[in-house]
């Protein structure tokens, strides 16, 4: 019986467990959720006015080897508008366990793909830092685009994409902070490699202040 018991709490604390009709432990389940890869990638740039069709994805369940292919659940594609865009996944396996996935879409017409911005921004006001990583021509990744300081609650990612070389933008995401934006986006080059990244944020949790990133 105490040995029973070891192991229904190990059950509570590393894993999943089955029962049968009688309340025994019959299989003792290790978590596995699917896995989605996303056909083409996670990231995708297309150009205005074009018609854009989603390559689709696959979801993998380890625990009955299955590969299956997915269609988007959702999706905000405007290929007239230049911006970043979502397309969403969702799969299940055989156990119920669930993952969603996000292919981030760039509409634009930029293709230089040489220039990169990437880097640590400094904010101007508190001197806290945060990255902007290329992912692809045109595409950013930044971690937290507030600049906020001693909370991870703020440090998450957001889009940015370039429709020309002077003109960036940060469409509607999805956050943990609920939807968000950028307006008033401005960029400034030089002198040298100096970088200088201009925004202001569209969320509840954030202020109207333009807030100001600079990478020397």
């Amino acid at each position: 019986m105490k040995a029973l018991y070891i192991l229904f709490a190990g059950c509570l604390l590393f894993t999943a467990c089955t029962k049968n009709s009688e309340g025994v432990i019959t299989q003792v389940v290790t978590p596995q959720y699917p896995k989605i890869t996303m056909k083409g990638g996670p990231n995708v740039v297309f150009p205005i006015g074009g018609t854009y069709t989603d390559p689709g994805a696959t979801s993998f369940d380890s625990a009955a080897n299955k590969t299956t292919d997915l269609t988007p659940v959702s999706q905000n594609v405007n290929t007239a508008e230049g911006g970043v865009y979502t397309v969403n996944y969702h799969a299940v396996n055989s156990y119920g366990y669930q993952t969603n996935a996000t292919r981030h879409v760039l509409i634009s017409n930029y293709a230089d793909a040489a220039d990169d911005i990437s880097g640590t921004y400094k904010r101007s006001t508190n001197g806290v830092e945060i990255t902007v990583t290329k992912v692809a021509t045109g595409l950013y990744v930044v971690e937290n685009p507030g600049g906020v300081a001693n909370d991870p609650n703020f440090v998450f990612p957001f889009y940015i994409g370039f429709l020309d070389r002077n003109t960036f933008v940060g469409t509607e995401q999805n956050t943990p902070l609920g939807a968000m934006s950028f307006k008033n986006t401005s960029i400034i080059r030089g002198p040298g490699s100096a970088v200088t990244l201009k925004w202001v944020v569209i969320n509840n949790s954030f202020g109207t202040s333009v807030r100001t990133f600079n990478k020397e």
